[in-house]
């Protein structure tokens, strides 16, 4: 029986989105006359990026 990769597909959004508001938080308190904004496009660049690499590391464990 083969192991369902897709079971955490819920685990990258919630990279994401902790990855966009951590940078947010952090740019907000360092900068409070800002928005956040960049720290927001900042977070889901690097959010995007560890979900590619989080799921490269499922696929590789997978032997895909």
């Amino acid at each position: 029986m083969e192991k369902d990769t897709n079971r955490f597909w819920w685990l990258k959004l919630v990279l994401i989105a902790l990855c966009c508001f951590s940078l947010w938080y952090f740019e907000h308190t360092f900068f409070p006359s800002d928005s956040g904004w960049l720290g927001v496009i900042m977070g889901l660049v690097l959010g995007t990026f560890l979900a590619t690499l989080y799921e490269d590391f499922v696929d590789r464990i997978s032997g895909r």
